[in-house]
């Protein structure tokens, strides 16, 4: 139990390191050797609080429009937890290409690390959405905590890329 509980401690560390400091964050994760099941759980976990950050939203919509819940949380989770990792998978190796086509040395499995931790790192921003939507429903707040998250995605991606290129040579 302990251990369960330092290796969660663990990733919302590295989750507010990467707010602090994202090149920093993105080089410590490329010094460390590779492992498919660590990007795995990463877009596991962020496709499953993505998942989660839909609730509120989709019981409003209920609520308001009179169908059935269950329907809406099957189908956001066949979408969330099926269908999104798959084409996640496939946008990572497509970034791997322009990556090495760019002339990086990283191999894929650090560059798909690098992606799916920077979608993990934004959950948090997805999570607040998924109450602002829920709670206030669509409008100005719906829309900039969208766009913050939009932001916050787009910068860590950027800086997962950049480091990934000018952090030297692959392991």
């Amino acid at each position: 139990m302990v251990r369960t509980a330092s290796i969660i401690m663990s990733v919302v560390s590295n989750v507010i390191y990467t707010y602090r400091s994202p090149s920093k964050a993105f080089e410590f994760m490329y010094g460390r050797p590779t492992n498919e099941a660590t990007s795995l759980g990463y877009l596991m976990g962020a496709c499953f609080l993505t998942y989660v950050a839909q609730w509120p939203y989709l019981a409003r919509q209920s609520h308001l429009e009179d169908f059935n819940l269950q329907t809406s949380l099957a189908a956001s989770l066949l979408a969330w937890l099926l269908i999104a990792p798959l084409l996640l998978y496939c946008v990572a190796i497509l970034v791997y290409f322009l990556h090495r086509a760019l002339g990086g040395g990283k191999t894929s499995g650090q560059i798909r690390v690098g992606l799916f931790w920077s979608f993990f790192a934004a959950t948090p921003m997805m999570m607040l959405f998924g109450l602002v939507k829920g709670f206030l429903g669509s409008g100005t707040a719906e829309n900039v905590v969208g766009f913050f998250w939009f932001i916050a995605l787009s910068y860590f991606i950027l800086c997962a890329v950049v480091r990934a290129k000018v952090g030297g040579a692959a392991q």
